[in-house]
């Protein structure tokens, strides 16, 4: 059989996302979407024609039955899904909507399934034929998915993977962040491509007085990173390329209706140019095309593209890319 070329590991989980602006305790309906960064990773991937895996843990209740049909009718493999045994469930976000499409999160993640994750969970085989593994920091905050995490990573990068690494800080699902710092820097010693916000680079170099090529400079100066794709929104991306120069990409001028998923659509879309083995500036073109994609419509998973949405869209903003 032939395995999957990306394995995205981590956390799956429902996004009910407010149907009206507003903070969530005047929010009065919310609608139910599939969720969770690096299953969104996955789901965008399969979109656009690529052969990827997604390995995690559900709850043995009815949404993660729910979540388990999502990804295979995605056609996301999904071989290494685990189903809880115990009294774990599949976690839950209510997300809520400002004036300016920006989110507001509260998760309910207690005895969360997709934390359950053990490393003898892990199908050996599956980590170590794929060429790409992507992962954040949720399914790093407590044990056994920690360890798991980092095992998978390892496996796959000592089979000749690339690891890639999205923060996806969400400071409050940390008890202590001593830990998520110490944490962080364990796995970006084994981070070959990091793609995060500055905000991030800010936290992770404990500097809020830094700029974003000096701060892009410092974190591949002090971990072995081969790229960087800082996300800038609407601003674009700025890449960086160990012992290259910097390449700013401007992004594309959509109406903005939801940004939940943006960041995840630039992933997808910066790993499936590499994966199409165009240039990194190329790589970072069809990234903001998956995120301005994704920002015209609400939800994350819901709004990513398949390939024949991305081609329609490079030709409509003149974008000469062959996908």
């Amino acid at each position: 059989m032939g395995f999957p070329v990306v394995l995205s590991i981590g956390e799956v989980l429902i996004d009910f996302i407010s149907e009206e602006v507003g903070v969530i305790n005047k929010v009065k309906s919310f609608q139910k979407c599939p969720g969770g960064a690096p299953a969104n990773f996955a789901v965008g991937l399969a979109r656009l024609g690529v052969d990827v895996a997604f390995v995690g843990k559900v709850g043995n209740d009815p949404f993660g039955e729910y979540l388990i049909e999502v990804l295979k009718n995605e056609k996301v493999n999904t071989e290494n899904v685990i189903k809880a045994q115990k009294n774990e469930r599949t976690a839950l976000a209510f997300v809520s909507l400002d004036e300016d499409a920006e989110r507001d999160f509260v998760f309910y993640r207690k005895n969360a399934a997709d934390l359950q994750l053990t490393e003898k969970e892990l199908k050996l085989e599956y980590l170590t034929n794929a060429k790409y593994i992507h992962f954040g920091t949720v399914s790093l905050t407590e044990e056994p998915s920690r360890t798991a995490t980092i095992s998978a990573i390892d496996k796959c990068r000592e089979a000749g993977g690339i690891s890639c690494f999205d923060p996806n800080l969400r400071l409050d699902l940390w008890d202590n962040l001593k830990t998520l710092r110490e944490i962080m820097d364990k796995v970006l010693k084994k981070t070959d491509i990091l793609y995060p916000s500055l905000e991030e680079l800010k936290f992770i170099l404990q500097r809020e007085d830094i700029e974003e090529q000096e701060a892009v400079d410092l974190i591949m100066k002090k971990y072995p990173i081969d790229i960087v794709a800082l996300k800038r929104g609407k601003e674009g991306c700025l890449i960086k390329k160990r012992e290259d120069f910097f390449l700013a990409v401007p992004s594309f001028d959509v109406q903005v209706l939801d940004t939940t998923g943006a960041g995840d659509g630039f992933n997808v879309g910066f790993i499936f140019g590499l994966l199409e083995e165009k240039s990194i500036q190329e790589a970072g073109i069809i990234g903001n095309a998956v995120g301005a994609l994704v920002v015209q419509k609400k939800g994350a998973m819901t709004s990513l593209p398949t390939r024949e949405d991305l081609q329609e869209f490079l030709k409509h903003q003149k974008v000469e890319i062959g996908i």
